[in-house]
């Protein structure tokens, strides 16, 4: 049974990074470090009380439909949400069980169309839909609360905004940050580098010598930009977090790191939400290789 009690503090606001699905079943080393970090998360979040009466997810798989036009979001009201394998790779030939994946969890329209209000409400335009669960939430969250053991607190998924208009990503943390003081615990679900081209570029070197070389230029770039973006997350004064956020779309590396901005956004949303936290903390191993970049964060 859930607390209805509202906390005394803002809840935490968290960014993971989460991954593909190969997350679930690659026994690599890289990806057993991905996975208790996601897990110890999980366990943190499990012990904050009052228990939250909702996850607000802000994902990279769950941009507002261009069709909206700008600077409309989309709220999911749906009741009984399905999983979504909703995945960037085929896996039908190299791992079909992954199409059978489930992830059980509860809904709650009602706290879905609450939110869809209060943000209507600051000013921000919003559409109900209905649509599933997408990786970018269940694969990672699999992980953090998995199916031997429930999460029994809802999530409720909110889009972040089409386009490039990174700013706007803030505006709509800042819209929601109030809710955390009415127990509503929000995640971002993104990656610090996403850059699935600067990959190709590795696997698509004419030789073995030509791609350890393109391996460790991107690999350079990566935690290049890694190291900016956290020390920009990490500024301790909001409004200076914020603008060195914004800044880095200025870097040479940017695109490099971020071709697209939809695995960017979610950490913006997250900054924003956290508003004056106090504390800006990376959580567990960090886990930097050539593209991506896995960082986990809290802002209390």
């Amino acid at each position: 049974m859930l607390s209805e009690a509202e906390p005394d503090q803002p809840l935490p606001v968290y960014f993971i990074g989460h991954a593909g699905v190969p997350l679930l079943f690659d026994e690599s080393p890289r990806n057993r470090i991905v996975q208790d970090n996601l897990r110890a998360i999980g366990e943190e979040i499990r012990k904050i009380s009052p228990r939250p009466k909702a996850i607000l997810t802000f994902s990279g798989h769950f941009e507002a439909g261009e069709i909206h036009g700008p600077g409309v979001i989309e709220v999911n009201v749906k009741k009984g949400t399905y999983i979504m394998h909703d995945f960037v790779t085929d896996f039908h030939d190299s791992a079909p069980f992954v199409y059978e994946y489930d992830w059980p969890h509860e809904d709650a329209p009602e706290l879905a169309s609450e939110v869809w209000r209060h943000l209507t409400e600051s000013g921000i335009k919003a559409k109900r839909v209905e649509r599933g669960v997408d990786h970018g939430v269940w694969v990672p969250f699999k992980l953090m609360f998995p199916p031997e053991d429930p999460l029994d607190i809802p999530i409720v998924q909110i889009s972040t905004f089409h386009g490039y208009d990174l700013e706007s990503q803030i505006r709509l943390g800042d819209a929601v940050g109030s809710l955390r003081n009415e127990g509503y615990l929000i995640i971002g679900s993104g990656m610090a580098v996403h850059s699935f081209p600067s990959i190709a570029e590795i696997r698509d070197a004419p030789s073995a010598s030509a791609q350890e070389l393109a391996r460790q230029k991107v690999l350079a770039e990566s935690r290049a930009f890694d190291t900016h973006l956290r020390a920009a997350v990490t500024k301790q004064d909001d409004k200076e977090r914020e603008m060195a956020l914004l800044e880095l779309e200025n870097r040479s590396d940017f695109r490099r790191s971020h071709p697209t901005v939809e695995h960017f956004t979610p950490l913006l949303v997250a900054a924003g939400a956290a508003g004056d936290a106090v504390e800006i903390m990376p959580l567990g191993v960090d886990v930097v290789e050539p593209g991506m970049s896995y960082l986990n964060l809290r802002f209390t």
